[in-house]
């Protein structure tokens, strides 16, 4: 079950990214807004959707344990990114500022927060509500998964023996299709271009059999 879905999303999947690609190189040749915080939000989105093809590609190789280990970056990248552009980060700036004049065993300091921290700080901003949720249920959903296969945990050693029932590749695919949407969303508004979110509209419309279903 679920072997002919896999089989019929993982191209759609690729094609996707194409599409994306081309709208990445766009908003590149915009730019960024001009402010530091959003310039650093923005190479956030680009880590991100280059981890998410990353992904995809090893994936569709049959190296499954190695592309789920690139999720949880993907999804950090892009919570990184909104963290930058709507979270109260004036003290952590302050503190990258330093960064010339720190020893190698402080650089540490000027990480930024954990993924529950960045949750919470964004939380009492004005980041939008509906896009919040979305990376609260994602992390709820992901979590224990991600943190098995980015530190080689019990999870991804058995099913690397035993091997991937199509169904837990062709969902997570389609979960990280979203983080890839809205990472989209996030690099648009950062040009601060209307008009370049319309291809992101394009977007969910060509490929909605890629994205899960949200409700609410």
């Amino acid at each position: 079950m679920y072997e002919k879905e896999l089989e019929a999303i993982l191209p759609r999947c690729f094609e996707m990214y194409d599409f994306m690609a081309e709208h990445v190189e766009q908003l590149q040749h915009l730019e960024a807004m001009p402010e530091l915080k959003l310039r650093m939000a923005f190479q956030s989105g680009i880590l991100s959707f280059e981890h998410g093809l990353s992904s995809l590609k090893l994936i569709a190789d049959g190296f499954t344990s190695s592309g789920f280990a690139l999720m949880r970056p993907q999804y950090e990248s892009l919570l990184c990114g909104f963290w930058l552009m709507y979270a109260d980060t004036e003290a952590w700036f302050n503190k990258l500022s330093t960064a010339g004049k720190v020893s190698p065993d402080e650089i540490k300091k000027l990480e930024t927060p954990l993924i529950g921290v960045m949750l919470k700080d964004l939380e009492k901003s004005n980041a939008p509500a509906h896009i919040l949720r979305q990376l609260n249920d994602f992390r709820g959903i992901n979590n224990s998964a991600f943190n098995s296969f980015t530190h080689s945990g019990l999870a991804a050693l058995v099913s690397n023996g035993v091997g991937y029932e199509p169904k837990v590749i062709y969902d997570s695919l389609r979960n990280c299709n979203a983080v890839a949407a809205i990472n989209m969303q996030m690099l648009s508004i950062l040009t601060g271009y209307e008009e370049a979110m319309e291809p992101v509209r394009k977007m969910h419309h060509h490929f909605v059999d890629c994205l899960p279903i949200i409700h609410g």
